[in-house]
């Protein structure tokens, strides 16, 4: 059998190598069928469909196995893959044998969104009409890393500048740890490229035009050999295969030569998925206008009458350069992309000015806000490629020359997600009602600073006071008026013992002239720490 993982096909004995599955059940014969998709089993997703490969979320129990069996055997699945071990009992064993579906095990700790990406290639070539050139260029990558894994005798991929996984070859069960973990992932483990960066082995591989021999980096990594991918000064990429000894004369040939092959690959492969994503940020430009832009774009999408809500998703940290930051969020709207896919098919999210935006219809029967708040939390949650992200939403819109509206609300949602990421109120999902005192307050901070409004009073006294002496009596004051007045809580959360911490109300209330009891005075530091966090030292 053969399934579509993207653009690309493979056998269902490369699909259980390369993936590290298991055939649970052999008995149960995988036919010569092709997978029509692939789908999350999990409440508010996509209807299974005939000849599709379900990916089994939740599933422990082997009563829970028995219900996705009959679901999967129902819909004309052909596999169902779980996470081992597998519950199996004579029930589940004669269900799998008779409905024909085909039991297929996950490792342990296999990550449901990143295997459903190595299936789902986000962008989505055959909605731009660019499937034949996107199909071509992945089929050439992954023949040409099984033809260098013969000629060097090891498995090997073929990875981007961020050293995302673009195509390997199909002997991945001969590479060890390191590798299988790169190919499930789609993405070589941080913790491998810390040492390979910190080592400077990238920067060697770069600048060498002849494959670069690396001895082990650590306990069971085997030796591997590099080459880049290069097009004039443009680094495309490089090519990894894993080998016991330097490569002869003739392998480096070789690799220099696949190099060259994988330039014009790539450049292909690029053209077409810079393409597919313009067309789609123009498709979420469109929608997010409101008006009769969103709805020419909702009618060329095919969209219907259901409400349609819009995320604003953003990622907590910012990576250290522009380029680096720009990969992050592009890899957060592709997952973003592939998980809405599958809970609805005409779902869209692109990258827009550093955020990422979706548009989701909501699935019939499900026209309220916990509709997307439960899929958006599943998301924040699950989503494991660097950063945290949060997710601010828009009220859904029964019309789609609304979501201009929803969008708004979204976008101060997730300002108020990313201003307190690190407070102990800290949410993944919000939407703009339950966050409109602190977006009010976030508005009229902005309104402060743009008329260059500094702080005033006993506040100015004191943060004039910690900059003079290092000392941290701002904080002392926000902790107190945090905790209500409670020395033990606010103390424990300096770090404080609470005799230190009331030494230091004392010496605030004196150097400031701040009387503590007087609830008037709280309520205005209380405000003015609210209205000018925006500005004060070492604040977002």
């Amino acid at each position: 059998m053969t399934a579509h993982l993207g653009a690309r096909r493979v056998s269902a004995i490369d699909l259980i190598t390369r993936l590290d599955l298991s055939h649970v059940l052999p008995g149960v014969a995988l036919d010569a069928r092709e997978f029509g998709g692939v789908r999350l089993l999990e409440p508010g997703a996509l209807a299974l469909a005939e000849g599709d490969l379900v990916l089994g979320v939740g599933v422990q129990t082997a009563e829970q196995l028995a219900d996705a069996l009959l679901e999967c055997a129902a819909a004309g699945a052909l596999a169902l893959v779980v996470r081992e071990p597998v519950s199996l009992d004579p029930l589940v064993q004669q269900l799998a044998e008779s409905t024909g579906v085909a039991l297929l095990g996950a490792p342990a700790g296999t990550d449901w969104i990143q295997l459903a990406s190595y299936f789902v290639d986000a962008p989505e070539p055959a909605r731009y009409g660019l499937e034949a050139d996107a199909a071509a260029a992945d089929s050439d990558l992954f023949d040409l890393a099984n033809s260098i894994a013969a000629v060097v005798g090891g498995p090997v991929t073929i990875e981007n500048p961020s050293n995302r996984i673009l195509a390997f070859s199909a002997d991945q069960a001969r590479g060890d740890d390191a590798r299988k973990q790169s190919v499930l992932g789609h993405q070589v483990p941080s913790n491998y490229e810390k040492i390979l960066t910190s080592s400077g082995v990238f920067r060697q591989i770069e600048r060498s035009a002849q494959p670069v021999f690396l001895p082990s980096i650590g306990p069971g990594v085997r030796p591997r050999v590099a080459v880049r991918i290069r097009a004039g000064r443009e680094l495309l990429g490089s090519i990894w295969a894993i080998v016991d000894e330097p490569p002869s004369e003739m392998q480096s040939a070789a690799l220099v030569e696949a190099a060259a092959v994988a330039s014009i690959t790539l450049f292909r492969q690029r053209a077409g998925s810079d393409a597919a994503r313009r067309l789609r940020v123009s498709e979420v430009l469109d929608l997010l206008e409101g008006g009769v832009r969103a709805k020419e774009a909702a009618e060329r999408l095919g969209y219907g009458s259901a409400p349609t809500s819009v995320l604003a998703v953003g990622l907590t940290d910012t990576a250290t350069s522009s380029i680096a930051q720009e990969d992050a969020v592009q890899r957060l709207a592709d997952s973003l992309g592939m998980y809405l896919h599958q809970i609805h098919a005409l779902s869209v999210a692109a990258p827009i000015a550093g955020t990422v935006y979706a548009v989701l219809p909501h699935a019939q029967g499900h026209p309220g806000p916990e509709y997307a708040r439960r899929i958006a939390t599943t998301f924040a949650e699950r989503y494991r490629r660097g950063p945290s992200v949060v997710i601010g939403l828009g009220a859904p819109v029964a019309d789609v020359t609304g979501l201009q509206r929803a969008r708004a609300g979204a976008d101060r949602a997730l300002r108020v997600l990313l201003w307190s990421t690190g407070g102990p109120r800290r949410r993944l999902v919000a939407d703009a009602e339950e966050v409109q005192v602190e977006s009010l307050l976030l508005r009229l901070s902005d309104s402060l600073s743009a008329e260059r409004e500094s702080v005033t009073g006993p506040l100015a006294v004191l943060r004039e006071h910690d900059a003079g002496s290092g000392g941290s009596l701002v904080e002392t004051l926000e902790a107190w008026l945090d905790a209500f007045g409670d020395v033990g809580a606010a103390a424990g959360r300096l770090g404080l013992h609470p005799n230190t911490f009331r030494y230091r109300l004392r010496r605030l209330s004196e150097i400031a002239a701040i009387d503590l009891d007087d609830p008037e005075m709280r309520f205005s530091l209380m405000l003015q720490l609210r209205l000018f966090a925006a500005t004060a030292p070492g604040s977002r």
